[in-house]
């Protein structure tokens, strides 16, 4: 349904900065609180058959909905606009919410799979940031965070798929509600962009987990400032990436030199895929001097 263009470019091949690239988050729209019905409260079930499974672990599981199952008239017009253009991203309209792509899963096994990950979410406030389907936050609240809360630049993709995985995963269905229950994260669900985010979202957090978030250095500026307004002092940030996005024009160097220009954070590579597709996991703390 949809295909976006975040492959690696061949090793041989030479991408052009001079090249016009597509303004992200042009239109701007204004944060908005999504809010649970009771019904997603109480837990609903989904049809099996419009489900994946990411088996994080042994003993994490989260089910998310194949977007391919949604029908077409329930989509609105952004959505659908990038459909039409076979494409995950309409500038300052959709951004490719409703795919779940390689690097949150690479991120979601390095939460359950590293102790020392893992132990930031015990407890934890955290910021799934571009969270799409949720998988990440959903992790977050399985491993035992405080508070969760699912940011994402669409409204629709909040509400036909982020808030539903959600209840699936972490409320259960009606008949298994104590079963399921994950625990009792306090969850929030915002849409806009994260300029607006910033201003109307006053919380900070203990950890922030983002990935596929760094596809354009248009938004560098705006990302590192969000980093800066909404992570604590003593917090940590998990941004998952490819090292390159061809046609988009990020790359992880590109963003690691924008972080050392800002001067306000350090960070580490923690992980690397070398194979196929290449792709990395970045810890961002905040400077003692800072």
């Amino acid at each position: 349904m949809f295909k976006f263009s975040f492959n690696q470019p061949d090793e041989t091949t030479e991408t052009n900065d001079s090249a016009k690239k597509p303004e992200i988050h042009s239109a701007g729209y204004e944060c908005e609180e999504v809010l649970l019905s009771d019904e997603l409260n109480d837990g609903i079930s989904i049809n099996p058959d419009n489900l994946h499974v990411f088996p994080a672990s042994e003993d994490i599981l989260v089910e998310y909905l194949n977007c391919l199952s949604i029908p077409k008239e329930e989509l609105g017009l952004d959505i659908l606009s990038a459909d039409m253009d076979h494409s995950d991203l309409v500038p300052g309209r959709y951004e490719g919410g409703l795919k779940v792509w390689e690097c949150t899963f690479d991120l979601g096994e390095l939460m359950v799979g590293n102790e020392k990950y893992t132990k930031l979410f015990k407890g934890a406030t955290v910021l799934d940031l571009g969270c799409g389907a949720g998988i990440l936050g959903i992790v977050a609240v399985k491993l035992g965070a405080s508070k969760v809360v699912f940011q994402d630049y669409n409204r629709e993709v909040l509400e036909k798929v982020t808030v539903k995985n959600y209840s699936c995963n972490c409320r259960g269905s009606a008949g298994e509600a104590e079963e399921r229950m994950s625990d009792d994260a306090e969850v929030e669900f915002f849409s806009g962009d994260w300029s607006s985010f910033v201003d109307h979202v006053e919380h900070q957090y203990d950890v922030i987990v983002t990935s596929e978030t760094i596809y354009s250095s248009d938004n560098y500026a705006k990302l590192i400032n969000l980093f800066k307004k909404k992570l604590k002092p003593t917090g940590v940030i998990l941004l998952a990436a490819k090292t390159y996005y061809f046609g988009v024009g990020g790359n992880m160097r590109l963003f690691e030199n924008a972080l050392q220009t800002d001067g306000h954070f350090s960070s580490s590579k923690i992980w690397e895929c070398k194979s196929g597709v290449k792709r990395e996991i970045l810890e961002i703390t905040i400077k003692s001097n800072a």
